[in-house]
C-alpha cells in the first residue's frame, strides 16, 4: 500500500528517507532554511530551531534538505555578546594554528597533530591571558575601588529610629550596622573582602557561563558506530552512551580524522576547572600579600603570607597540569581546594586587620603582587616563543637536505610561521588594552586620578584623590593609541595599494574575462542589431552605457570592469590581514623592551600620550562593538561581514582556552553526520551542497574515521566559496593539510567514498581554489567559475552584478555542477530500499501559532 504523502490535517506528512537527498548547509551570516530552499514554509524533520534539517518538495529527481546551524552562531541578537570574548577566542583559536612538516594522509593519521611540547606551552600563553585579566580586574576590585576610593566614600548608616515596627526595625537596624561595619573608612580590611569577592564573582561568572555552554555544544556525543556492519546505527540511538573521551582534541592521533575529536566535554570541563583555579589564585595571592602588608606587624600578617604562598603554589601547580593531555579531575579538584583555602585564608587575614585607615596611596602589597602577576604572564610567553623559533629552524634544516637530496619539499610558505604566537600576543594586547583603560577611566569617574604610587613622604594626599601607576595610563595610552594608528595605517596602504592595481590590472582583467565569456559560450551583443529587433536591446558591460555621460577616453576599461578587478584584487589578497597581525606582534614585542628598557633601566618617568582620549576610546569600543553588531544582526549582509571572524575562530573545539566562545562543530558536525547515517541505513543517498563555512564543516564530517566507511554507499560533496585552501590550510595547516584534503578529494576519507568538486570565483574573498602551488591534492577537484556570469543585459538595466562571496546561490553554473554531482551520485536501486524508508515528522512545537 503507498504512503499518502499529502496530510489533511496539522499533522505533517511523513518524509520519504529513501531515494537521493540534496543536503544544503549555509555558511556564515545564518542564512534561514526558507532562503536556502526558495520556500517561504518549509518543514523541519529533524533537529530544533536552533540547529535542524528542513525539507522543501522535490524536485531535479531528488529531495532537497536545509541544514540551518545559524541558531548555533547568528540567530539571536544576544551573540554579539560573544564579542566581548574575543582575546579568549584568539588564544584558543592561537593553539589551533600550529604547523607540522609531514603532510601525507597515511602518516598524518597515525600521530597527534601538534607536537606535546608545543600543546604545553599553548595551553601555558593561553593560561596568560587569564593571569592578566584576573590582575587587572582583582587590581581595580582591590586597590582602586575598595582601598582608594572606600576610605573616601563610607555608606552613611540610617538615622536611628527610622523604622519602629519591631522586627523590621531590628533587621533595618542590625543591617545598617552590618553595612557600615563592613565599608568603614578606618577597617580596610573588611572592604578588601568585599572587593575580592567582587573579583571572584566575575571568575565565577566566566565559569558558569562556560559551564551553560558546554551543556549544550561540548555534551552532544560524537556519532560513533558500533560496527562496520551494513546498516549500523549509531551508537546514540542505544540505550548505552559511550564513555566520554578524557584527551584534548588536540593530541587526538589523526586530528579530525579521529572519531573522538568532537568529543571535547571531559577536556573542557578540567580545563574550565584549572583556569577558575587560575583566576581564584591571582585574588588570593593579591588579597594575601596586600592584608600582610596592610596588617604588618601584627599577629595576623602571617596568615596573609601563608595564604600568598598557598595562591602561588595553586597557579604553578595549574601551569604544570596544563602538560597532561588527558582530563585530570582529582590533580584539578586538589588545585581548586588548594587555592580556595588560600582565598579563603587570605580573607581571614584581611578582616582581622588591625582597625585604621591605612596609608594614602596605592593599598600596600598590592604593587609588588600585580607586578609579580603580570611578569609571570609575560614570562609565560616566552616558551611558546623559543618553541616556534626552533620548529621553524627545524624546518629550514630539513627544507635543505631535502633540497639537496633531490626530494619534493612540503609547503612552508605559510603564514605565520608564528601563528601561535602572533595570535596570542593579539590576545593579550587587546585585553590588556581594554582592561588598562578600565581602569583608568573607572579611577576617573569614582575621584581625581593622580599619577604615581601615593603622596610624597610626610604629605597627606587630597580627599577624593586616586592613585594609579602612571606605567598603567602610560601603556593604556600607547596600547589604544598605538592600535588605532595602525589599523588606520593598514587601510589607508591597502586602499592605495588596490587603487593602483586597479588601474593597472583592468585591461588584462577585461581581456581574461572576454576569455571566459567565449570559453562559457556567452555570446557577444551585436554591433550593428537590426531596427526594432530584440537584439537590438542587449548591451555588454564591456561597452559605455548608452544613456550614460560620454566616455573622453574611448577604448579604456569601464568602470563595471574596474570593479571586478578590484573584487579579483581583493581576492586575491584577502589574507593580507596577517600583515596587521605581524605588524602588531612585532610592535608590542620591540616596544615592551622599549617601555621596561625606559622604567627599569633608565629609572625614566612612561611616556603619556593623550591617555584621557585613549582610556575613552578602549573602554567605549567593545560595548559599541556590540551595539553595532546586535543592531546589524537581522541584515544578513552586515551580520556576515562583522561576524565572520566569530564563525572562523568558534569552529574549533576549546581545547586551550575554556573561556572562548563555544565550538558550534561541537554539534553541527556530529548532526550532520548522523542524518547521512540516517538517510543511508534506510536506502537513501547524499549530496552535500555547501558554502562558505558550510564546508568547512562538511569536510569535518566526511573526513572523520568510521567503523562503517567500508559499507558505506558513495556520498557526493559540492563545495563553494569555500575558505578550505585560502583560509583554513593557509592558517590551521596542522589540522586542515595537503594530507586531509588529499584523502577526501580521492575518494576515500573516513567517513566512506566521497566525490568531491569545489566551485570558486576569482573575485571571492573568502573561497578559492582547494588545490595551490605544490599541493599534493590531485587534479580535477577544482572549477573555477566566472564572475559576473555574463556581461550582457538589457539597456538601462542594472549591470550584471559581481557575485564575489555571497553571490554563488543565483548562478546557474553552479547548479549545473550540483545537477552533474547528483547524476554521479544516482539514485539507489529500488532493492536497496529499507522496509520502512519514511519519516514520520512531529508537529513543530516552535510555530507562532496557539490553538486553544
Amino acid at each position: 500500500m503507498a504512503r499518502d504523502e499529502r496530510s489533511a490535517g496539522l499533522v505533517p506528512a511523513p518524509v520519504p528517507l529513501g531515494g537521493l537527498t540534496e543536503i544544503r548547509v549555509h555558511g556564515v551570516g545564518g542564512t534561514g532554511p526558507d532562503t536556502l530552499l526558495g520556500d517561504p514554509a518549509p518543514t523541519r524533520v529533524a533537529g530544533d530551531r536552533v540547529a535542524g534539517f528542513y525539507r522543501t518538495t522535490d524536485a531535479g529527481g531528488r529531495h532537497r534538505e536545509a541544514y540551518s546551524w545559524g541558531g548555533l552562531t547568528s540567530r539571536s541578537r544576544m551573540r554579539a555578546l560573544w564579542a566581548l570574548l574575543l582575546p579568549s577566542m584568539l588564544a584558543n583559536m592561537a593553539g589551533w594554528m600550529a604547523r607540522r612538516w609531514v603532510t601525507a594522509g597515511e602518516e598524518e593519521a597515525d600521530r597527534p597533530a601538534t607536537l606535546w611540547i608545543f600543546r604545553w606551552f599553548a595551553r601555558l600563553t593561553a593560561l596568560a591571558l587569564t593571569l592578566t585579566s584576573a590582575a587587572m580586574v582583582t587590581y581595580l576590585a582591590l586597590d582602586v575601588l575598595a582601598y582608594q576610593w572606600g576610605r573616601t566614600e563610607p555608606v552613611p548608616v540610617p538615622a536611628a529610629g527610622a523604622s519602629t515596627d519591631g522586627w523590621q526595625a531590628d533587621l533595618a537596624s542590625w543591617w545598617a550596622q552590618a553595612i557600615a561595619t563592613w565599608t568603614a573608612a578606618d577597617r580596610p580590611g573588611n572592604r578588601l573582602v568585599l572587593g575580592a569577592l567582587a573579583a571572584v564573582l566575575v571568575a565565577l561568572g566566566f565559569a558558569l557561563l562556560a559551564r551553560q555552554t558546554r551543556s549544550s555544544y561540548e555534551s552532544v556525543v560524537p556519532p560513533t558506530p558500533i560496527s562496520a556492519e551494513p546498516g549500523a546505527r549509531d551508537v546514540t540511538a542505544t540505550v548505552g552512551r559511550p564513555r566520554p573521551s578524557l584527551r584534548s582534541a588536540a593530541a587526538l592521533d589523526g586530528g579530525l580524522r579521529n572519531a573522538d575529536f568532537w568529543a571535547g566535554l571531559e577536556w573542557h570541563t578540567f580545563l574550565s576547572r584549572l583556569h577558575l583555579t587560575a583566576c581564584l589564585g591571582v585574588v588570593a595571592l593579591l588579597l594575601g600579600w596586600s592584608s600582610a602588608a596592610l596588617g604588618a606587624g601584627s599577629s595576623m600578617a602571617s596568615f596573609g603570607q601563608v595564604a600568598a604562598v598557598a595562591a602561588g603554589g595553586g597557579i604553578l601547580l595549574v601551569m604544570g597540569l596544563l602538560a597532561f593531555d588527558d582530563a585530570e579531575h582529582d590533580l584539578a579538584r586538589v588545585a581548586l581546594a588548594l587555592t580556595t583555602c588560600a582565598l579563603l585564608l587570605a580573607g581571614i587575614s584581611a578582616a582581622l586587620v588591625p582597625a585604621g585607615p591605612g596609608p594614602d596611596g596605592m593599598l600596600p602589597g598590592s604593587r609588588s603582587a600585580l607586578n609579580l602577576v603580570w611578569g609571570a604572564s609575560l614570562v609565560l610567553l616566552v616558551p611558546l616563543a623559543l618553541q616556534q623559533s626552533g620548529a621553524w629552524l627545524y624546518r629550514l634544516w630539513q627544507a635543505g637536505r631535502l633540497r639537496r637530496q633531490g626530494e619534493r619539499l612540503p609547503r612552508l610558505t605559510i603564514f605565520p610561521w608564528a601563528g601561535p604566537f602572533v595570535m596570542n600576543t593579539a590576545a593579550v594586547v587587546v585585553a590588556n588594552t581594554v582592561l588598562l583603560s578600565a581602569i583608568v577611566y573607572v579611577a576617573g569617574l569614582v575621584g581625581t586620578v593622580e599619577w604615581g604610587f601615593g603622596p610624597d613622604a610626610g604629605a597627606r594626599g587630597a580627599p577624593g584623590t586616586i592613585y594609579v601607576p602612571m606605567a598603567i595610563g602610560s601603556l593604556a595610552s600607547i596600547l589604544s593609541l598605538g592600535l588605532i594608528v595602525l589599523v588606520v595605517l593598514f587601510a589607508a596602504v591597502f586602499l592605495l595599494v588596490l587603487g593602483r592595481r586597479r588601474r593597472a590590472n583592468a585591461r588584462r582583467v577585461e581581456a581574461d574575462l572576454r576569455e571566459q565569456y567565449a570559453a562559457a559560450h556567452v555570446p557577444d551583443v551585436d554591433a550593428d542589431p537590426p531596427a526594432r529587433s530584440e537584439a537590438g536591446w542587449w548591451r555588454s558591460a564591456f561597452d559605455p552605457p548608452l544613456f550614460g555621460p560620454p566616455d573622453r577616453r574611448p577604448g579604456r576599461p569601464t568602470p563595471w570592469v574596474h570593479k571586478v578587478t578590484a573584487m579579483r584584487f581583493l581576492g586575491d589578497h584577502s589574507r593580507s590581514v596577517a600583515a596587521l597581525l605581524i605588524a602588531l606582534t612585532v610592535l608590542a614585542v620591540v616596544g615592551l623592551f622599549l617601555f621596561l628598557n625606559e622604567v627599569l633601566r633608565l629609572h625614566h618617568d612612561p611616556p603619556m600620550l593623550f591617555v584621557g582620549l585613549g582610556t575613552k576610546v578602549a573602554v567605549a569600543f567593545p560595548p559599541l562593538y556590540v551595539l553595532v553588531l546586535t543592531l546589524a544582526w537581522r541584515n544578513e549582509r552586515w551580520r556576515r561581514v562583522l561576524g565572520s571572524l566569530f564563525d572562523v575562530g568558534t569552529f574549533f573545539p576549546r581545547a586551550f582556552h575554556p573561556f572562548a566562545p563555544p565550538a558550534y562543530a561541537e554539534r553541527a558536525v556530529p548532526e550532520l553526520t548522523r542524518r547521512i547515517w540516517r538517510l543511508h541505513d534506510n536506502g537513501g543517498r547524499v549530496v552535500v551542497t555547501a558554502h562558505s563555512q558550510g564546508s568547512v564543516i562538511a569536510a569535518a564530517a566526511v573526513g572523520r574515521t568510521s567503523g562503517r566507511a567500508d559499507a558505506e554507499p558513495a556520498i557526493g560533496v559540492v563545495t563553494f566559496g569555500s575558505p578550505l585552501g585560502k583560509l583554513y590550510r593557509w592558517a590551521f595547516p596542522a589540522l586542515f593539510s595537503d594530507g586531509f584534503l588529499a584523502g577526501i578529494a580521492r575518494g576515500r576519507p573516513g567517513i566512506g567514498p566521497v566525490l568531491w568538486r569545489n566551485v570558486y570565483y576569482a573575485t571571492d574573498y573568502i573561497g578559492g581554489p582547494v588545490r595551490t602551488g605544490t599541493s599534493i591534492i590531485p587534479d580535477g577537484v577544482d572549477l573555477e567559475l566566472v564572475d559576473p556570469p555574463t556581461h550582457r543585459y538589457v539597456v538601462d538595466q542594472p549591470l550584471p552584478r559581481v557575485l564575489s562571496h555571497t553571490g554563488y546561490w543565483y548562478d546557474e553554473a553552479l547548479w549545473t555542477q550540483v545537477d552533474a554531482m547528483c547524476a554521479a551520485i544516482g539514485a539507489p536501486p529500488p532493492d536497496a530500499a529499507s522496509a520502512h524508508p519514511w519519516d514520520t515528522v512531529a508537529p513543530d512545537p516552535d510555530l507562532p501559532g496557539r490553538y486553544r
